[in-house]
Formats: structure tokens, C-alpha cells, sequence
């Protein structure tokens, strides 16, 4: 193994210091400044940090973990794709009031169409995985004239998912195919690169554009009511130039961005702080990191590439977390990068013993930032469990008995509230918009605490604590004293209906490959490292595979909705009614997680008047 000695990573993490000092926060605002006045839109920030040397690597693109033969496409090339892209849009009728979706696997084509049409109109990066009674509803929803799409026959048959699809759509004129062999061409055409891009990137004068709205990210929902996310040019900016001063990210630095372009923390912390910081983009394959070659090849992957910045969500890490390093040289590794939700300290733990590196730098951020609000900063000595500080110009505030507190700090526990040039334009649904504020501050729905240095931890999200007869549980707690058990790879811990406390934890793991867990061994562990009896699980299961999101984030409503059916058939087998009702756990955007009964006429009613005593609705099925 190659990383770096333990000497050097001791010293490095004493070279860490506590916070950043007055003058150098200073620093960091005026930068931001800086670039927001000079960048009105999201192509000039990104225009400035290629310009000077535009013959340097932009993106180095593999069709999967295991390509040895890359397409590397420069800074010009790169920016003169997109100017070639953006032609195409307005030669197609594209103009700042229409919107070009795109179901964007990690490549090439798809950062030049999304950069491109957010310059001439707005750009809907869409989920990979939505079916096509989604897709539509999202295209319906922001009446969408064209949409990209990889060829027909690829992996994940998104051609065919939305083939002839103008017909559920009226608004759509086009369906447009891009490639993913690292080439860049519309339906077939191979884009020639526009050297003219200098004459407009980097160029802008129209400062109205900084508040057009240019991307509009889905966030919530899929059909009924779709909550689409209105990001600003401004947003944007700011979001990526703080990452940029965050992570140290610069000319020469070499990242991987595992998360995809539908996501935030793909979209902008990574590809967009990598283009504009004046880095290379290495992108691994379309996939990301859902190929099991990305995990599987990962250190190897940062010595063949010097990779310079890394990371992923907590799950990536983790699975990393298991791949020996070997004899592969990964010196080169300098930042480490985690987000999309919180780092449970046994995956920084396991995941710094294999890299050797001082500290993984965490990033806490939504998708109405378009990136984050606050950063772990290289240099700084990350907190234990915290998400960093604010970003520049970023303001935090807390809500705590209905009370607004915006320091100084140390704060109470309370919802964390955010406002600053990040924040977004608002929702497509102007009604979801008017939620999603208080007195002027975006309510971010997770529970909080700030230090007295303006360090920021999150205690879970308000819908994720659990109530046990009054008594509020942070489900952290649970799954950390959970992945500390040998061979645990994951941990949730989610609410279980109860008949008497309202709800209980309900502890869910899964397991590291090669390794066996005696599920009495690890409940007893667990409730041993609990203090809180409250907080101790009622049951403990060990799931083949843990549900995750796309871009890997461990998906607890579908945890819930396990844990329903199995408090709903316990009690019904009380009753001897196991085997003649039949029970459905279903979680709606806009009723919540409810419970589907099916049962024969004679068995309804005492169905009903059992599972009523949980706290949830109930829908018989007679």
C-alpha cells in the first residue's frame, strides 16, 4: 500500500488548523463577490476558469471503470462544443422562455447540452431511473419543446421509455439522441466546436441575467404534483465558486465525480466547481458510481489519473471502504469529499484507514441551493459530526420554539433556515413555493445545532426522528452504534408503528461482503451501546441489500413501509387474522405513508378497528 505514511498524515492533520480566521473568511467573501459581479451567468464563471489555458484537459472520459482508451477533450474544444450546442438550441427555437429536457447519463454530450441550454434557455436534467408516466409529468409540468436522450438499445432502455412521446406531451417538438462513445453530436451530427465562444463567454454585460432562471431540477414527486426546483444563474455562480474556495480546486487538479448531472451535487460541486476552477474532470462512465467497476476499481482509478479530488455519498465511501489499496500509489489523493447526506463517523473512520488522508471533508447542501450551504474547508480541521461552516455571503439561522435565531452562536436545537445568493427562485408550483419559506428564510426540514464557531450539525431530518410516547430519537444515534459492529456495512434506523408508544426504532443493517452477522450478537451489542433505553431498537433486521436512492443515499421510506407491514401483520395475527387480510405499506407525496388492507367482508371491520390504533391511515380494501 502506497498512501501516505502515518508520520506525514500525523503531521498533516497538525498542520490542520481549528478555524478559518477573520481575514480569511474576508477573503472568501470578496471572491464570491467578485465572481458573482463578473459572472452573470453560469458559462462565464465557467468560461474564466478555462480561458487562460484553454489547451489544458477538460474532461477525461472513459465508457466504463475499465476503458484504457479515454477521450480527452480540451478546454476549447469543450467551450466550443457548448457555443456549437447552444447554435443548435436556438436554431431549433430555443430562446430564454423554453426549456430542453434531458435524461443525462455522465458524459460528454450531456455536459455540453445542459451547459448549452442553460445559456439560451432553461435546461431539465431528469432522473435516470423515472418512468416514462414521470418523465412525462415533469415534461408537462415545465412544458418542455425538446428532449435529449441516449440511442435507442443502450443500457436502461431510455429511448425506448420515451419513444413517441410528444404524444402524452404537446408542448414536445423534438426527441433528440446524444451519444455516449465521448463524442459529442445531436441525432447523428457531429458538433464542430465554435472558436467564436470568446466572443460571448466570459463577455456578458446583461447582469439580468444573473437572476434568469436557467436550470429547473426535479426534487419531489413525479406525477401528481411535481416539485420542480428554479435555479438562478446567480445560484448557481455562487454555489459553484464556493465549492471552488472550499475545496481548493485548481488548474491542474484532476477530480471524479461520481454523482450523476441530475443531482446537484453531480451537477455543480462537481462538474461545475471542476470546469470553472480550472481543473479536469475525469468521468468514469455514464453509470458513475452504480457501476460496480467504479467501487471495484477506485484506488486504481486515483493512480492511474492522479486524481487530486474524490469522494461520493456515504455508501460509496463505505463500499470503497472494503477495497484493499494494494500496492497502488494514491499520493496524488489530496481531498476527499463526502455529501448528499451525513458521513456516519464508522465509514470516515474506515474509509481514512484505507487513504491515509487527514480528514473527509463534508459538504450539506439541496437541491434549492443548486450545491451546498456549507463546507468542511480544506485546511480546517473538520468537527465530529459536523457539515462544515457556512459558505461566503451564505446567512444561517435557526428555528427553535418558533422563535428565528441567527446568532450569535452557539444556537438551540431547531430546523436550520438558509438565505443568500444560493438560495433558488422558487418552485415551479408557486403554492409548494410559499411553503418552503419562513419570514424570507428556506426552511431546509432538517434539525440542527450551530457552535460557538459557526460549525453546523445535523441531527436528522424532522421527519426522520422517531417519537417513542413523547420521547424524541435521533436515529443517528442507533445507527452509529450499529456500524460500529464488526461487519456491518450499513445501517437505518427507522420509526415501527406502535399500538402503545405511536412508534418505535426499527433497526435495519446490511453487510460487509465476506462477512457473517449473528443478528442476537448484534442487537445486544447495540442496545449495550445505547444509553438511552427509549432509543434502544424493538427489533433488529438484516437486509440483503439496503434500498438506496440514485445517486446511493440509503431510501428510509421504503424502509418505513417494511417496517409497517410487519407491525401491522404482528398484530393482526393476534387476532388469527394473518392469513385471511393481506396488508400493503404504500408511501403518496401527498397523504404520507399509509397502510392498504385487503380483507373478505366478515374480517374488515375487526381489520380496521385493530390497525387503527396505530398512528397512521389506514385504506380497506373489502
Amino acid at each position: 500500500m502506497r498512501s501516505i505514511p502515518f508520520g506525514e498524515e500525523s503531521t498533516r492533520k497538525d498542520m490542520l488548523k481549528a478555524t478559518l480566521s477573520p481575514a480569511e473568511e474576508q477573503q472568501r467573501e470578496n471572491a464570491l463577490r467578485e465572481a458573482l459581479g463578473s459572472c452573470p451567468r453560469m458559462i462565464d464563471l465557467i468560461a474564466h476558469g478555462r480561458i487562460d489555458d484553454p489547451d489544458a484537459e477538460a474532461l477525461i472520459y472513459l465508457t466504463s471503470p475499465l476503458d484504457e482508451n479515454p477521450v480527452v477533450i480540451s478546454g476549447e474544444h469543450l467551450m466550443g462544443y457548448i457555443k456549437a450546442a447552444e447554435n443548435f438550441f436556438r436554431a431549433e427555437g430555443i430562446g430564454k422562455a423554453d426549456t430542453v429536457a434531458i435524461l443525462p447519463p455522465f458524459c460528454p454530450a450531456s455536459i455540453v447540452a445542459i451547459l448549452a441550454a442553460a445559456t439560451c434557455g432553461t435546461v431539465q436534467p431528469l432522473n435516470l431511473l423515472y418512468t416514462r408516466e414521470a418523465i412525462a409529468a415533469q415534461l408537462n409540468a415545465v412544458k418542455a419543446k425538446l428532449l435529449l436522450v441516449p440511442p435507442p438499445g443502450t443500457v436502461g432502455g431510455l429511448y425506448e421509455r420515451v419513444e413517441g412521446l410528444h404524444h402524452e406531451v404537446p408542448s414536445l417538438q423534438r426527441i433528440v439522441v446524444i451519444p455516449l462513445d465521448g463524442s459529442v453530436a445531436f441525432d447523428n451530427e457531429v458538433l464542430t466546436p465554435d472558436p467564436d465562444w470568446r466572443d460571448d463567454y466570459g463577455q456578458c454585460g446583461d447582469m439580468s441575467e444573473a437572476d434568469r432562471v436557467a436550470i429547473m431540477v426535479p426534487t419531489g414527486g413525479t406525477t401528481g404534483a411535481p416539485k420542480i426546483a428554479q435555479l438562478t444563474n446567480r445560484a448557481m455562480v455562487a454555489s459553484c465558486k464556493s465549492s471552488i474556495l472550499a475545496l481548493d480546486a485548481r488548474k491542474g487538479d484532476r477530480l471524479i465525480v461520481p454523482l450523476p448531472l441530475f443531482h446537484v451535487g453531480g451537477l455543480f460541486v462537481g462538474m461545475g466547481t471542476c470546469l470553472a476552477g480550472g481543473a479536469t474532470l475525469v468521468i468514469t462512465g455514464p453509470a458513475g458510481a452504480r457501476d460496480p467497476a467504479f467501487v471495484t476499481q477506485y484506488w486504481k482509478l486515483i493512480e492511474k489519473y492522479r486524481i487530486t479530488h474524490a469522494g461520493g455519498v456515504p455508501t460509496t465511501l463505505g463500499a470503497v471502504a472494503d477495497v484493499p489499496v494494494d500496492d497502488c500509489d494514491i499520493s496524488s489523493l489530496r481531498v476527499s469529499l463526502v455529501g448528499a447526506s451525513i458521513c456516519p463517523p464508522e465509514v470516515d473512520r474506515r474509509y481514512r484507514a484505507r487513504w491515509g488522508g487527514p480528514c473527509v471533508q463534508q459538504i450539506y447542501g439541496m437541491t434549492e441551493l443548486a450545491g451546498g450551504i456549507t463546507h468542511d474547508v480544506v485546511g480546517v480541521q473538520p468537527r465530529t459530526e459536523a457539515v462544515g461552516t457556512r459558505n461566503p455571503l451564505a446567512e444561517l439561522a435557526v428555528l427553535a420554539d418558533s422563535k428565528v435565531h441567527a446568532g450569535p452562536w452557539p444556537s438551540p436545537v431547531g430546523e436550520l433556515l438558509m438565505r443568500g445568493p444560493q438560495v433558488f427562485a422558487g418552485y415551479v408550483d408557486k403554492q409548494q413555493t410559499e411553503e418552503a419559506f419562513h419570514d424570507g428564510w428556506l426552511r431546509s426540514g432538517d434539525i440542527c445545532r450551530i457552535d460557538a464557531d459557526g460549525f453546523v450539525t445535523i441531527m436528522g431530518r424532522a421527519k426522520d426522528l422517531i417519537i417513542r410516547g413523547g420521547h424524541n430519537i435521533d436515529p443517528r444515534t442507533i445507527e452509529d452504534a450499529a456500524l460500529a459492529f464488526p461487519g456491518v456495512a450499513l445501517a437505518a434506523a427507522v420509526a415501527r408503528p406502535d399500538t402503545y408508544a405511536g412508534e418505535v426504532p426499527m433497526l435495519f443493517v446490511s453487510v460487509q461482503p465476506g462477512a457473517k452477522i449473528d443478528v442476537q450478537a448484534l442487537a445486544a451489542f447495540v442496545q449495550e451501546k445505547i444509553q438511552e433505553p427509549p432509543a434502544r431498537p424493538r427489533e433488529v433486521s438484516i437486509v440483503p441489500e439496503m434500498p438506496v436512492t440514485p445517486i446511493g443515499k440509503i431510501f428510509k421510506p421504503k424502509l418505513r413501509e417494511i417496517a409497517a407491514c410487519e407491525a401491522a401483520r404482528e398484530l393482526l395475527a393476534t387476532k388469527g387474522l394473518s392469513k385471511d387480510v393481506s396488508v400493503e405499506a404504500i408511501t403518496c407525496p401527498t397523504r404520507g405513508l399509509y397502510l392498504l388492507v385487503t380483507a373478505a367482508p366478515n374480517h374488515a371491520a375487526t381489520a380496521k378497528e385493530l390497525l387503527e390504533r396505530f398512528p397512521l391511515k389506514i385504506e380497506i380494501e373489502a
